[in-house]
């Protein structure tokens, strides 16, 4: 798996973050060229410095399968 890629214009990780005691997808910001593109792109201060985008199923499937990981 990459460790690394982007993710409308944002360097970010894929993993999971638990919300309501389940375990969901979640990209986790690395860089952007600016602030307005991380925002642009759907991520939010999850935690006090942690900044992440929740995937919805579909999100999800639709980057598994642009970096074949199926």
């Amino acid at each position: 798996m990459k460790d690394r890629f982007i993710y409308k214009g944002v360097s970010c990780r894929l993993s999971t973050y638990r919300v309501m005691g389940e375990d969901r997808p979640a990209l986790y910001y690395i860089d952007a060229p600016d602030q307005k593109t991380m925002l642009d792109a759907g991520f939010d201060e999850v935690h006090y410095g942690l900044w992440a985008k929740i995937l919805t199923d579909s999100e999800y499937e639709e980057i598994i399968n642009s970096l074949d990981l199926l």
